[in-house]
C-alpha cells in the first residue's frame, strides 16, 4: 500500500495548496495580511481557482481507489509508480494552469492528457486483472 500512500499524500498536499489559493482569493482573514489594503479580486480568477481545486477533488479519489485496489491485488509497483507519476504531473499541470494563471492551454490540455493517460492505464489494468 506504500505506492498508493505516497501518491495520496502528494495529491493531498497539492489539494491544500489549491484550497489555500481559493481561500486567499475569497479574502480570507488568514491571508489578508499578506496583501495591500483594498486589494480587488478578479471574479474570473476566483472562479478559475475554484475549478482548479474542484477538478483535482473530482479525479483524485477514483484514481487512488483504483490504484489501491490494483496494489492490493498484486499489480507491479513499477507500473503503479509510472501511472501515479503521470497522473500526478497531469494534475499539477492542470491545477497550476487553472489556479495560478490567466490562461495556459499547454498546461491545461497537457495536464488533462496526462491525467487521462494515468487513469485509463489503471482502468485497462483493472479490466485485464478481472478478465484473467
Amino acid at each position: 500500500m506504500e505506492v498508493t500512500l505516497l501518491f495520496a499524500a502528494i495529491l493531498s498536499a497539492f489539494m491544500i495548496v489549491l484550497a489555500v489559493r481559493v481561500l486567499d482569493l475569497r479574502g480570507s482573514p488568514v491571508t489578508k495580511s499578506f496583501h495591500k489594503p483594498g486589494r480587488v479580486i478578479d471574479p474570473l480568477e476566483l472562479e478559475r481557482a475554484i475549478r482548479g481545486h474542484g477538478n483535482l477533488i473530482e479525479y483524485a479519489p477514483l484514481f487512488l481507489i483504483l490504484m489501491l485496489l490494483l496494489e492490493l491485488t498484486g499489480a507491479s509497483e513499477t507500473f503503479l509508480y509510472i501511472c501515479g507519476t503521470v497522473f500526478t504531473v497531469g494534475r499539477f499541470m492542470h491545477g497550476i494552469a487553472f489556479s495560478f494563471m490567466k490562461k495556459n492551454g499547454l498546461l491545461r490540455i497537457g495536464g488533462m492528457t496526462l491525467t487521462f493517460l494515468g487513469l485509463i492505464s489503471l482502468i485497462v489494468s483493472a479490466f485485464l486483472k478481472i478478465l484473467s
